[in-house]
């Protein structure tokens, strides 16, 4: 990981769980980084998006459930969650997706 990656995906990280705050209306759910591998795909080269440790690998969680259930469970895609991240950020694609 080089410099600037690890600076953006801190950036990324501290804006809590994404699910959380723009789902379920709550604030500053610490964060892990969770990869959106939809397409196959290195695990490196995909994007990423911050859920709080219960909605990353919890049993409410997108490893929990699998990528359907998730989405079944909150209403809302893992890519759907990813337009969260990139608006609170200010742009339109996130680091790894501009290379």
């Amino acid at each position: 990981m080089t410099k600037d990656e690890k600076i953006a995906f801190d950036k990324i990280a501290r804006l809590g769980c994404i699910l959380c705050s723009s789902v379920l209306g709550f604030e500053g759910s610490p964060a892990e980084l969770h990869h959106i591998r939809r397409f196959g795909g290195k695990r490196s080269a995909s994007p990423v998006i911050p859920l709080c440790p219960e909605h990353h690998r919890g049993n409410s969680g997108v490893h929990g459930l699998g990528a359907k259930g998730f989405e079944r469970k909150w209403g809302v895609t893992q890519e759907g969650l990813l337009e969260k991240v990139n608006q609170r950020l200010g742009d339109q694609t996130t680091p790894r997706e501009t290379k």
